[in-house]
């Protein structure tokens, strides 16, 4: 009886995989119908790693680590290499970022204007910050710092607030929570100069020189912060920190993409071994294009190495 139902099973799998007689010369696993089922699979497996993030945010999860003084440091970072002076991190520009990710959170939208036509001009106003020049940088659903401000970099026009020279002050702010149903983490840069800045007489500004500012490094951000509670609010040397920092024990983009690969390998190696016993047995055939398919597998993986979960605006 083991022997029959060992024999039958490993029928059944060579007929899904390899190509033959009873099976048209073409394995099941490349048939439409089969295309069909691994449709619903995928479905079945997105709401399946839906309900468990839900349940369970802490053991399947979106790993996020970004960091205020992070985003500062990559920000000067990339003003430095093209020769422009450090922005400075101001308190007022990091409220009104913050009042304005609350306020996307609060009203669901996604856009620089609110629905309610909330401009970030009147968030950098509300935060009694005076501005001569400001700007906003936004972006969702990025996993680091790093990441975010390299996006920025690569969009011309928000590579163009991170590096217009007329900026003195940048504030920032990292916020999780949830946007049209979906958990996400936003980020809002507001750049600015202000009336002080602007007033400095011509004369004695020509004479000032830039000096580099020196952006404090996470280890030492402890010891900054005992220093900042021994101090009065007026005398405090830099804002608070903040951002979102989460490591759940599974990161569903990690997840997605090593079952896409895992699947997508599969297929190549399916669409290989008909290629090799089709050409070898010298089948005939009306239709299949095999060597077209794994290119565009193939290509479907380097999509998915590339691209990137966050978006900008």
């Amino acid at each position: 009886m083991g022997v029959c139902y060992d024999s039958f099973m490993w029928k059944k799998i060579h007929r899904f995989l390899m190509p033959a007689h009873d099976n048209n010369h073409r394995s099941k696993a490349l048939h439409h119908d089969s295309l069909l089922v691994y449709v619903l699979l995928f479905a079945l497996v997105n709401f399946g790693i839906r309900t468990l993030h839900k349940q369970f945010p802490d053991v399947l999860g979106y790993a996020t680590d970004i960091r205020v003084y992070d985003l500062l440091s990559e920000t000067n970072r990339k003003r430095s290499e093209l020769g422009l002076g450090a922005v400075v991190l101001n308190d007022q520009l990091s409220q009104a970022a913050k009042a304005k990710a609350q306020d996307m959170f609060a009203n669901g939208y996604w856009a620089h204007t609110s629905p309610q036509g909330k401009t970030p001009w009147e968030f950098i106003v509300g935060s009694g910050y005076k501005y001569t020049l400001a700007g906003e940088n936004l972006a969702k659903n990025f996993s680091t710092s790093r990441g975010v401000v390299d996006a920025w970099m690569a969009s011309p026009t928000h590579r163009d607030n991170v590096i217009k020279p007329g900026y003195h002050d940048v504030g920032f702010a990292v916020v999780n929570g949830i946007l049209a149903g979906e958990e996400t983490t936003l980020v809002v840069q507001m750049f600015g100069a202000s009336e002080r800045i602007a007033q400095v007489p011509k004369q004695a500004e020509s004479k000032q020189v830039e000096v580099p500012i020196e952006v404090p490094v996470l280890a030492e951000l402890p010891e900054l912060a005992k220093v900042n509670q021994q101090m009065s609010p007026a005398s405090q040397v830099l804002p608070a920190v903040s951002g979102v920092s989460k490591s759940p024990f599974i990161n569903i983009p990690t997840l997605t993409r090593e079952i896409s690969f895992l699947f997508i390998g599969i297929l190549v190696g399916i669409l290989g071994i008909d290629f090799v016993v089709v050409s070898r047995r010298k089948i005939p055939r009306v239709a299949g294009h095999n060597i077209a398919h794994i290119i565009f597998l193939s290509a479907l993986v380097i999509a998915l190495i590339t691209i990137r979960r966050g978006s900008l605006i």
